[in-house]
Formats: structure tokens, C-alpha cells, sequence
């Protein structure tokens, strides 16, 4: 029998923090929730850093209402403090100031309610599924796999871990502007196609193509940064011929269609 939890066990046996910031404490969403799973809830900010130290939840989330600085700060410190700890953003939609902060502190996920009980059991048996297998990772002396959900493609290898695919990702870096194609980058590679995929998803814990969109939706974010800058240049900047279709790709990303998001940025630095 595997030592590894199912995926239903890890859902319902780890223990997670709660920040709830609702001005309502019954407005929250956890409370469709709570008696599923096992909850530290926490209302107040001053609190978070003290309930993680003992605690040690297997992922944090913040259900924000009215957002200020002291919610940033408290995000800020939790990820600066616990890099390797899942942050979980859950905000009204019209909280675009939230939504922007969740993105530049590249937390796991950010969801905006309305928000359906299903959905949010989803993320929550996703967040925990991925801690199990970290901490089985751990216990077993094995290396932690970075995050398929993470924008963040750079990873920290030792030298020669990624030799079999850096000429790929040296192709991507270069050419992410256009159009790359599998059979263009495994050749780079000295591999067939099929080789290649394994090879990269061996190395990267992602596909190819998830690595390439990661690595746009990256530098997408950082154009719509500038004010100036339209849209649909910054769609054809990093890569994509149909305006749509990275409208809906940015979106599913980051939760948050590309014009609200330069227009959050733009509000934040006013």
C-alpha cells in the first residue's frame, strides 16, 4: 500500500489558516466550509504570523472585503517570510486593488466571488494534493517540485540539472514573440518530439506549452505595467495573433481581464 494520501485524505486531513477579513463574520465563505475540513480561523492581522509559527498550516487564505495596507503588508510578510507556504486570495469582484496585489506577490490562486462551494473545494483539494506531495518529497530526501499553478518559471537547479532542455528555454527566451513550435525546440534539444515532452515535463513538472504561456502571461503583466501601452500591443509583444484569445488566457491566469488589470496598476500608482 502507498504511503502517499489519496487525494480525497489530503483534502480533508491537512489544516489550513483562515484570515478572515469580512467586516461580517457570517458574510464569509468559510462557513459553507468549515465543517468539512479542519479550519484555524483568525480575524485579526496581528495574528497571522503567530498562528502560522504554531499552526504550521498546509496553506493560508485571505478572504478579503475592504482592502488597505495593512492586508498588503500582512500578504507581503507571509510570502517574504514562508516562500514554500500556499497563499489562497479570495476577494469581491470589484476589489481590483486585490486583485493586483495577488498577482505581483504571485500567490497560488485568486478567487472572486460570487464564488460556488464546488469551486472552492476544488482549489482547496488542489492546494492540499500538491502539499502532500511536497511533504512527501521532504520525508522521502526528494527535491520540491516547483508549482504547475505558478507564473514564476525560473527555477534554481544545480549546474547541469536542465542541460538536456536549456537550449529550449534559451529558444523560448528569444523567440517568445513568435510563433515556436514543438518539433523546433526539441530539435534544439537533440530530441525527437516525444522524447522532448517527457524530458521537459520530467525536468520542469510542467509541459511545454504551459511553460511558454506562463512565461508570456509573465511578461504581458509586466508590459500592462505601462499605462501607455495598448492592449492589444502587448498581446502581439508576447506572442499572440488573436486578441481574444489572450484576453480570455490572461484572464483564466490571473483572474482578471488584462484592461482592469493595467487599470488597477494604474490606480495603485496614482
Amino acid at each position: 500500500m502507498s504511503d502517499i494520501p489519496t487525494l480525497d485524505v489530503a483534502c480533508h486531513a491537512c489544516e489550513f489558516l483562515w484570515v478572515d477579513l469580512m467586516h461580517d463574520p457570517n458574510a464569509s465563505i468559510l462557513n459553507a466550509v468549515r465543517d468539512t475540513y479542519e479550519v484555524c480561523r483568525v480575524r485579526e492581522l496581528n495574528h497571522v504570523s503567530s498562528a502560522i509559527r504554531l499552526r504550521a498550516p498546509a496553506f493560508v487564505c485571505f478572504e478579503v472585503d475592504d482592502p488597505d495596507t495593512r492586508v498588503f503588508d500582512s500578504l507581503m510578510r507571509v510570502r517574504n517570510d514562508h516562500p514554500e507556504l500556499p497563499v489562497l486570495v479570495i476577494t469581491d469582484r470589484n476589489s481590483m486593488v486585490v486583485a493586483k496585489w495577488a498577482v505581483r506577490l504571485r500567490v497560488w490562486d485568486l478567487l472572486v466571488k460570487p464564488l460556488g462551494q464546488e469551486e472552492l473545494s476544488e482549489t482547496i483539494c488542489s492546494i492540499a494534493s500538491k502539499t502532500t506531495e511536497r511533504d512527501t518529497a521532504i520525508g522521502s530526501g526528494g527535491a520540491l517540485s516547483a508549482s504547475s499553478s505558478s507564473c514564476d518559471v525560473q527555477r534554481c537547479n544545480t549546474p547541469g540539472h536542465l542541460k538536456r532542455t536549456s537550449a529550449a528555454i534559451s529558444h523560448l527566451k528569444a523567440n517568445f514573440a513568435c510563433r515556436i513550435s514543438l518539433e523546433t525546440v526539441a530539435a534544439a534539444c537533440r530530441l525527437s518530439p516525444s522524447q522532448f515532452c517527457r524530458v521537459f515535463r520530467k525536468e520542469h513538472d510542467v509541459s511545454f506549452g504551459q511553460y511558454l504561456l506562463c512565461f508570456r502571461m509573465d511578461r504581458a503583466r509586466t508590459l500592462l505595467e505601462n499605462e501607455k501601452i495598448l492592449v492589444k500591443e502587448v498581446a502581439y509583444a508576447v506572442g499572440f495573433t488573436d486578441l481574444s484569445y489572450f484576453t480570455r488566457s490572461f484572464k483564466r491566469h490571473f483572474a482578471v481581464c488584462p484592461t482592469a488589470y493595467q487599470a488597477g496598476a494604474r490606480h495603485a500608482s496614482e
